[in-house]
């Protein structure tokens, strides 16, 4: 219990509250009518800009990367971050926002087994109950029981299809958790190098924002950026809790404790977003999204 008042794990409950705070944030610029596309854009070029302008003003030397490592922050940034952004939005595009959700938190799990594969963490009983805990929380916070739930007793022999998991869903809901699971290993393997957080989040969203630039610009959203300047405050606002600040909080807490806790405790996200929706955007909580609420606060107190 101790551990959950250490620096690191504060840390990272911290940065999990404030990716909470996106669904609600987004929902809000987006009946703004800002593109999804154009406000991930944005979150790209906020966190690599101010990591650009931090490292100026604090040490030219954190860009200095080896040439052998450049891969290493070219698959952070975009088989994790460009992607998990690609498949989430595909995801929920193609299914429901909870199936979406649901899946995305299949995180915690590849991300222990990747660590113990990885990074020879010990995966021990009270791990994998901690990470099935997070896992199902995550699942019934979002809102996918009700799904299941109602689609069982409208359709006993359809429930699946009725809550929208359809093959390419599922198949982009667990990209979307692959990603999302990535961006913890690949920013291991940069940190253990002896690189600094600034520089991971730098080059990784940098990298990431070249692949976002490609779709924003087919689309047309990177137009939105010069448009409606109340809105894009807004956006730089949510761009900036969501993005830098969040990812920098999450990053510095990782360094200090295993790989999988790290991605344990952020499941404390949907359990943020689920509370938020409730309060601020009047969406009801039903007993099965509070109930996963509970379930994820449980795994969180479990892992300290």
């Amino acid at each position: 219990m101790k551990k959950l008042f250490t620096p690191p794990t504060l840390m990272v409950l911290a940065s999990a509250v404030l990716w909470g705070t996106y669904g609600s944030m987004a929902t809000v610029l987006m009946n703004m009518g800002l593109a999804r596309n154009a406000l991930t854009l944005l979150r790209f070029l906020v966190t690599a800009g101010s990591m650009g302008l931090l490292i100026l003003a604090k040490d030219r030397s954190l860009l200095r990367i080896k040439k052998e490592d450049l891969p290493l922050f070219l698959a952070n940034g975009l088989l994790s971050l460009f992607f998990f952004f690609y498949c989430y939005t595909a995801a929920i595009r193609i299914t429901k926002v909870a199936t979406a959700a649901a899946l995305l938190y299949t995180a915690p799990a590849i991300v222990m087994v990747l660590s113990a594969l990885l990074f020879h963490e010990k995966m021990t009983p009270g791990k994998v109950l901690c990470c099935l805990l997070a896992v199902a929380g995550c699942a019934l916070a979002s809102g996918l029981g009700n799904d299941l739930l109602s689609a069982g007793a409208a359709h006993p022999d359809a429930g699946s299809s009725a809550a929208g998991l359809s093959p390419a869903g599922l198949l982009f809901g667990l990209g979307a958790g692959l990603g999302y699971a990535l961006y913890s290993i690949f920013s291991r393997m940069i940190l253990d190098r002896g690189y600094a957080v600034y520089t991971n989040l730098f080059y990784s969203f940098g990298a990431g924002l070249l692949g976002q630039l490609v779709f924003s610009c087919a689309d047309g959203s990177v137009l939105q950026l010069a448009e409606a300047p109340g809105r894009m405050g807004f956006g730089l606002i949510c761009a900036f809790l969501t993005g830098p600040l969040a990812y920098y909080l999450y990053t510095t807490g990782m360094k200090g404790m295993e790989t999988s806790r790290a991605a344990r405790l952020a499941a404390v996200e949907p359990a943020t977003a689920a509370l938020l929706g409730s309060f601020l955007l009047r969406q009801p909580l039903s007993a099965t999204e509070a109930l996963g609420v509970a379930m994820i606060v449980g795994s969180v107190l479990l892992s300290g």
